[in-house]
């Protein structure tokens, strides 16, 4: 029911994406730019994950289509759809930004496209894009900027990283080793004939929507260390290009030829790459153990036991305990969406012990020192130890008990541990020695 969203989003993009393709090249080369969508690990992760990066690449590729269409095609009603995929967009996710910057370098490198800088329609865009964004600026200011503070934090911090190799790492895990090298060769295809003015610019538009943001990630990841998805949806922008070098016979060099010809390997061991992880995650793979990365999962299964436990306490005590999450959002999230149904149950983050919690630091600001019992749930043992700044979380408490765990089985197989501790009480951020 969550992930359905994720489908939607997913046929969402591969119908801009089929519909840019067609407009730069033609139906065929458009059908290979949707198999490459579809086939690579970002298509494929953004297509069954829900998680903001599925409508961020959705309006993506819905923005890049519509400014295809207006700064190429000269359409005057191709900015009302891209004011509204903008402003869609940028509820998702505010990275949709770096395609504003994109169109802007655009427009001042094109003399063609120059001529829209005297006309309304683009302001008119980015004026419906910050209506259907207003939202989130009436929140933030309603709440000291809160999110933006949040997200600029995370590009401005305090400490330095040098990680362009993570960055250049990461988006050969996104694209594949084969889809890297073909996305390098099509930021610089074949020359085109001076005479072939619409030709330069299609190709001078790929390569300022998908260089333009990629530049910047390059930038941030010199001083940051970058995020796994950072670049995942630029390559929306230069995926017809690949796919049209993908159904080129002729003028090709000697390394296109090659990565061309690597391409049916790569579509196939992605093909199977995805049946061995998917058949692992639901069903297992006999002789193998669930151990890879199963901390993450099947939340549903240990949160009936976190419920057990809550019963035993409740039994033992005759009070109602409080359950906390020792994670910044994905326990106390996991554990409160199976089960809400539990009315007395109630789930706090790590922000009661004074860390960032996200959102949970705006439903609970704060916990009150109290007598009820505490149970923490995390998924590491260390997470119940200490605080990510080092604060020994026992201090906080009264009576902590001895860190345990409960080995979470599915269909009688065991999937994974969760680890839970049961104080009996909470003495507050602010206790001695603390």
């Amino acid at each position: 029911g969550v992930r359905i969203c994720a489908l939607i989003c997913g046929l969402i993009s591969m119908g801009y994406l089929y519909a840019l393709t067609q407009n730069l090249y033609d139906k065929s080369t458009a059908m290979r730019a949707v198999l490459l969508l579809t086939i690579l690990p970002l298509g494929f992760a953004t297509g069954i994950l829900m998680t903001p990066d599925a409508p961020l690449v959705a309006a993506w590729a819905a923005t890049v289509y519509y400014v295809e269409r207006a700064l190429i095609a000269n359409q005057n009603s191709a900015w009302l759809g891209m004011g509204i995929a903008f402003g869609l967009g940028m509820l998702s996710k505010y990275s949709l930004g770096l395609l504003g910057i994109a169109a802007l370098v655009f427009v001042i490198i094109d003399p063609t496209a120059r001529r829209w800088m005297l006309r309304p329609h683009p302001y008119l865009a980015a004026l419906l894009a910050v209506v259907l964004f207003s939202p989130v600026i009436i929140w933030n200011y309603e709440n000291n900027w809160a999110s933006f503070s949040f997200q600029s934090n995370r590009v401005l911090a305090d400490t330095y990283e040098f990680s362009v190799h993570k960055l250049i790492a990461h988006i050969m895990i996104l694209l594949t080793p084969v889809g890297f090298l073909a996305a390098a060769l099509a930021f610089f295809p074949a020359k085109i004939p001076t005479d072939q003015q619409l030709e330069q610019r299609r190709h001078l538009f790929v390569q300022v929507f998908a260089g333009v943001p990629l530049f910047i990630c390059f930038i941030l990841s010199t001083f940051d260390s970058p995020r796994f998805h950072w670049t995942a949806p630029i390559w929306l922008a230069i995926f017809p290009t690949i796919a049209w070098m993908i159904g080129q016979t002729d003028h090709l060099s000697a390394m296109a030829k090659r990565i061309q010809a690597a391409w049916r390997l790569t579509i196939i061991a992605c093909v199977l790459a995805y049946a061995f992880v998917l058949h692992y995650v639901v069903l297992g793979i006999p002789g193998i153990p669930y151990q890879l990365l199963t901390e993450h999962y099947f939340w549903r299964e240990a949160a009936i036991e976190i419920k057990q436990i809550v019963q035993e306490v409740r039994s033992q005590t005759g009070e109602e305990p409080i359950v906390v999450g020792m994670s910044k959002w994905s326990v106390a999230s996991a554990l409160t969406f199976y089960t809400h149904n539990d009315a007395k149950l109630e789930v706090r983050s790590r922000n009661m012990f004074g860390e960032s919690g996200a959102m949970y630091e705006f439903w609970f600001p704060s916990e009150p020192p109290t007598q009820r019992p505490i149970i923490q749930v995390g998924m590491k043992r260390r997470h119940l130890e200490q605080t990510p700044s080092g604060v020994d979380v026992k201090t906080m408490l009264d009576h902590p008990g001895n860190i345990e765990y409960r080995v979470i089985e599915r269909y009688g197989t065991p999937v994974r541990r969760v680890y839970y501790r049961v104080s009996e009480g909470f003495k507050g951020v602010g206790a001695p020695g603390t």
